[in-house]
Order: C-alpha cells, then sequence, then structure tokens
C-alpha cells in the first residue's frame, strides 16, 4: 500500500449507525495512507481523509458497506483497536 493517495472509497451507511442516518451510499476520499508495521497482527495506520469518512468502518469493511476497505487491500480481515484524532483542518 506504498504510495497509496487519493483512494476513493464507497461507503454505505455503517450499520452502527443506521438507526439515526438515513441509508446512503457516500463516495469519500482518502487522500493519504501510511502504514508502520508493528509486528504480524498489529500495524500503526495514519490517515488523511476527507470531512464524513467513517474510518472505522475504512478499516474493518462495515461487512462489505465500504468498499475498498483496509482488510480488503491487506487480503485479510482487519480490525481497529484505537482510534485518535491527530488534526482537524479546517
Amino acid at each position: 500500500l506504498k504510495g497509496v493517495k487519493d483512494l476513493v472509497i464507497n461507503q454505505r451507511t455503517p450499520i452502527r449507525v443506521l438507526h439515526r442516518r438515513s441509508v446512503a451510499v457516500r463516495q469519500r476520499t482518502v487522500h493519504n495512507l501510511q502504514i508502520e508495521v508493528i509486528n504480524q497482527r498489529f500495524l500503526l495506520l495514519q490517515l488523511q481523509t476527507e470531512a464524513g469518512t467513517y474510518v472505522k468502518e475504512f478499516v474493518h469493511g462495515d461487512l462489505g458497506r465500504t468498499q475498498p476497505s483496509l482488510g480488503g487491500l491487506l487480503g485479510c480481515e482487519a480490525d481497529i483497536l484505537q482510534l485518535d484524532v491527530m488534526e482537524v483542518e479546517l
């Protein structure tokens, strides 16, 4: 995934927010993606995304509701242990 820039993803309304959001497909852009491998099972992921991107769903794919997903790109199941917002550009 080195050098991935401006990756366009399609996100259907995530399962976890369906009760409060309308059903829609939203196209969002992952502008920059950097991965630091910690070991065979863990990595540190830094993303710069378009506003409104469901980051957790981008990582695990939300049962196919986000395409492509990080897990899909890596060819494995992926999940998120911790999410920290590092910066917000206004």
